[in-house]
């Protein structure tokens, strides 16, 4: 928010009104104060003789604005201009100029600093104080799409490169970000960024064994999807000491023959777990193991065949409309054939396979091209026709197009529907205790969503390359900032019984508020002062509500700290 003016006449001469943003920066200071990241970035980056505002100041308000909603550095010194300072304890740098060259060269000291040091220290201190469980940690990346050029490659091999894109801009230059989550709140605990075209299947060993030291002991459950489920990685991790929970591709053999099996014939199954459809009130949904014990082929490790009764839906859902999408163009197909470049059997018989091949719905069609003759007249020679006039007979080829579904092949599919396999390198853990930990799985998604979209962590707008990679830590910390923020109300909300919090539009309840929720509701309050001159005559504040007194209580945050902040002791 923009600190606004008002100049008003009066007796004594002319005021002016100035606004000040308070909004959820008191929230966050709250964490962060909690955590002691002041003292942590001391700690790791040194001061110099000649700064007017030590880099970690910086990096503090930057670590503010990247929590709340990433603005450009160019946009940097007007968000500093509009914000309280008392709110954050730094009152005394009221007047520095915050530009963006200040912001890039505190990033220059963050990238020269050993982040994998103060990424630990960061880590311990958050799982010490909040006392985060870290029995199982949940790993997976997304890719952040970079407009413009950004050359170079830093010291950790991080580059731009063209890969597979998760935001579906194959042609933009990315990175990878990799994150890894515990299982008790989402917060993060690990990243890594690498260069844009590194491929998942690549990067848990590092991750693993970085997870490894974090948590000091190695017999910790880590969760990831299918790109885990190679040999080299299982085998790393097992040997280690470790365990593992992943989904098996279908490209595997076991995969493959289980499925040929239930084709041919049902197997005996057993419902394990019955919970609530996610997103609806009263909609159930139901998960059965199938009975019997399934390893795989090399090193035996344990196969859960899970069988989900909404993921039968939407794989029935999906078969039947790419089946209907390849009927409609059959269609198209059959009302151009024998015309242009359709007409041989051989150019038909193409066109029919790319449909086919492209809907992925070969097994399930029949399909017939027929073929007629047609005869027909032609005058020999010019003319206007007459008695005298000859004609020769000439024959013309027709094709037809036909096809069908293949009912039994569709029927036999049916049974595949719904079926996944997950993997679990502990034979001692259940078939109910592994789907119940790889479906924490998509908490992890949303928060690449609040990451992507909420934070705006994309498109990546740096001219250097170590910027970026310290940007991204930057944005590692305001991840776990609001994290933490998440997981302190919902667990106050679980623990005081009560039915939620009035975050929502018309003064609806959730028990799961999101950070960007809470934040949303604390936007508007602000701080005020009419001034004279150079003098303060008068300041005012905004009233907070009762939600945001009971939000600041369960953050445990006083009303005065939150207007008010102690000064900051620096090291």
């Amino acid at each position: 928010m923009k600190n606004t003016a008002i100049k008003c006449k009066t007796d004594k001469g002319k005021r002016k009104l100035k606004r000040f943003q308070a909004g959820a920066l008191p929230l966050i200071h709250g964490i962060v104060e909690r955590i002691g990241l002041r003292e942590i970035l001391y700690n790791h980056i040194c001061c110099h003789g000649n700064e007017d505002v030590p880099a970690v100041e910086t990096l503090i308000l930057l670590i503010f604005n990247l929590t709340l909603g990433k603005a450009p550095l160019y946009e940097l010194d007007q968000w500093v201009r509009s914000i309280d300072f008392r709110c954050l304890g730094i009152e005394e740098f009221r007047k520095v100029k915050f530009t963006d060259d200040r912001f890039g060269r505190a990033l220059d000291k963050l990238y020269k600093a050993d982040r994998a040091s103060l990424m630990t220290d960061i880590v311990v201190r958050v799982v010490k104080l909040f006392d985060i469980n870290l029995d199982r940690i949940h790993n997976d990346s997304t890719s952040l799409k970079a407009y413009g050029k950004i050359p170079g490659k830093t010291t950790t091999g991080l580059e731009l490169k063209r890969g597979h894109s998760k935001d579906h801009r194959p042609d933009l230059k990315q990175l990878v970000f990799c994150l890894s989550v515990s299982s008790d709140g989402c917060v993060p605990v690990h990243h890594k960024c690498y260069a844009g075209n590194r491929t998942d299947d690549t990067t848990h060993i590092e991750t693993w064994d970085t997870l490894q030291r974090i948590v000091s002991t190695p017999g910790f459950l880590y969760v990831g999807d299918s790109k885990l489920c190679t040999d080299d990685q299982l085998s790393y991790i097992v040997g280690k000491g470790g365990r593992a929970i992943t989904i098996i591709p279908e490209t595997w053999d076991e995969v493959k023959s289980f499925k040929e099996d239930l084709r041919k014939k049902r197997k005996v199954k057993e419902i394990i777990w019955r919970r609530r459809k996610p997103g609806s009130l009263n909609e159930k949904e139901y998960f059965s193991t199938f009975k019997g014990e399934y390893l795989t082929t090399k090193r035996g490790y344990k196969i859960h065949w899970i069988y989900s009764s909404e993921k039968r839906k939407r794989d029935r859902g999906i078969r039947e409309k790419y089946l209907k999408e390849a009927e409609q163009n059959l269609t198209l197909l059959n009302a151009r054939i024998n015309t242009g470049k359709l007409k041989t059997k051989e150019a038909i018989q193409e066109a029919v396979g790319n449909i086919v091949h492209k809907c992925n719905i070969e097994e399930f069609f029949h399909h017939e091209i027929g073929k007629a003759k047609e005869t027909y007249r032609v005058q020999v020679g010019r003319g206007r026709p007459g008695k005298n006039t000859k004609y020769v007979i000439r024959e013309n080829i027709l094709y037809t197009l036909s096809w069908m579904r293949k009912g039994e092949a569709l029927k036999r599919e049916a049974n595949t529907d719904g079926v996944f396999p997950l993997l679990c390198t502990n034979n001692n853990i259940s078939a109910k205790e592994t789907l119940k930990a790889y479906k924490y799985q998509p908490a992890l998604e949303k928060r690449f969503t609040q990451f992507k979209s909420i934070h705006n962590a994309a498109p990546l707008l740096f001219k250097k390359i170590e910027r970026v990679e310290a940007n991204m830590f930057a944005f590692f910390i305001a991840l776990i900032i609001q994290a933490l923020i998440e997981r302190s109300l919902r667990k106050k909300i679980n623990r005081e019984k009560i039915d939620g919090l009035e975050v929502y539009p018309e003064e609806r309840k959730t028990a799961y508020p999101t950070t960007n929720k809470v934040f949303s509701l604390f936007n508007s309050i602000s701080t005020y002062t009419i001034n004279q001159g150079s003098k303060i005559v008068e300041e005012f504040k905004d009233e907070l509500t009762e939600t945001q007194k009971t939000i600041l209580k369960f953050l445990g945050i006083t009303q005065d700290q939150y207007w008010e902040s102690g000064l900051m002791t620096k090291n």
